[in-house]
């Protein structure tokens, strides 16, 4: 009997530490971290490629940039002394995703592998003339991806974008990280994943998507792509500020800061937002639709430009809070403003809102809501509650 435990013991342990039989040496691998769409323009290489008879039947549809990175101990110092890249790009332009990851295999031994996908970002052309549903079915499919790959929309060439980075920055990565940031700034858009665009985009509902944009050596955040439902593709875009707006206006923003010149002193107000709540409600009468929108959040003084340090009172206090309120709802009006009058869609849930709170009413517009929502009365209520005043002398006395 302990002959036998013994033998099975060693036979358990043969079992666990031999490792996985399966595993490719990491060397021998191009993990993806990042994918840029956009409408079909191929590179130099791939026209020389061509006029040397590296070919195949394809209709160009698309143009894919996949950022891969480079494996430890494989990159190095260039004769200058610099370093060199820790990423690489390349590109294959088609008609089908799948088909060019497999085209890169004819010119790398390094097997494209997926499970490291961060970031795929689709250029503002490709956008706008083909179905998001469509861009982003392979990614759905492939069991290799994750669906908690984050997507963005570029105001220009997607591939721009993955190939501006800092020295020793993968710029993938550094898109990812910028939404660590959005308890510092309300312009940055929720995060908007593979898992969480299924549904809009299968339910025709129109929503927004991150818009990220290009110059020199960085990317940067700035506004947001605007989806249609009905059709699933881009039909224009929100400034940092309607994004703004419209962080305000679902409640969703995780901090940041609110800045104003008072119109009538013109002191500015300088605001850091610790909470946003809003609270939308869907109001019948008869057959007409109207919404209810009320908005509260609390915040400190951060800076002021106050001659001599002169201290808060309470007066003061009050006045302040009512020039960022009427900030807050001029901001949410023009952003609303937008996408009622120039886009005619429901890019901020309102109809979700319908939905939850008067059903049967949903059910009879659901149909033609984007239009519908286009002509529909909105009220606004906002209330600011400085409760903080910073660690300054200029406190209330």
């Amino acid at each position: 009997m302990r002959r036998r435990r013994l033998i099975l013991l060693l036979l358990t342990g043969g079992v666990l530490l031999s490792g996985c039989w399966s595993s490719s040496p990491i060397e021998d691998l191009n993990v993806q971290v990042g994918i840029a769409l956009d409408a079909a323009d191929e590179t130099g290489m791939e026209k020389e490629f061509e006029q040397k008879g590296g070919k195949y039947p394809k209709r160009n549809k698309m143009t894919c940039t996949y950022q891969f990175i480079v494996p430890e101990g494989s990159s190095g110092s260039t004769r200058d002394g610099t370093q060199s890249k820790i990423y690489y790009n390349m590109s294959e332009t088609g008609n089908s995703i799948f088909e060019t990851i497999r085209e890169l295999s004819l010119r790398t031994n390094r097997n494209p592998v997926g499970h490291h996908l961060k970031i795929i970002v689709i250029g503002e052309s490709l956008a706008r003339s083909t179905n998001l549903s469509e861009l982003i079915d392979f990614f759905t499919r492939d069991n290799d991806i994750r669906l908690s790959v984050l997507v963005l929309v570029s105001k220009g060439k997607a591939s721009e974008v993955l190939s501006q980075a800092l020295p020793n920055q993968i710029p993938s990565l550094v898109l990812k990280g910028i939404y660590n940031n959005r308890d510092r700034s309300s312009r940055i858009g929720e995060p908007l994943s593979l898992a969480k665009l299924i549904g809009p985009l299968h339910g025709k509902t129109s929503f927004i998507l991150q818009n990220v944009i290009a110059s020199g050596k960085e990317p940067k955040f700035a506004g947001a792509g605007v989806i249609k439902g009905k059709t699933g593709k881009l039909i224009g875009f929100l400034n940092e500020s309607e994004v703004e707006g419209l962080i305000w206006l679902t409640g969703r923003g995780k901090g940041g800061v609110l800045k104003i010149h008072d119109p009538e002193s013109d002191k500015l107000i300088t605001y850091e937002i610790k909470t946003i709540g809003s609270k939308i409600k869907a109001k019948m009468k008869g057959d007409d639709i109207s919404f209810e929108v009320k908005i509260e959040s609390t915040g400190r003084y951060i800076e002021m430009f106050v001659p001599g340090g002169e201290p808060l009172d309470e007066s003061r206090i009050k006045e302040d809070e009512k020039v960022l309120e009427k900030h807050v709802k001029e901001m949410v009006q023009k952003t609303v403003a937008k996408l009622q009058g120039e886009f005619h869609v429901d890019a901020a849930e309102f109809g979700r809102t319908l939905h939850i709170q008067h059903p049967d009413v949903w059910n009879k517009v659901n149909e033609n809501w984007d239009e519908t929502f286009s002509h529909t009365p909105i009220t606004y209520e906002v209330k600011i509650d400085i409760k903080d005043y910073g660690a300054s002398g200029t406190t209330i006395e």
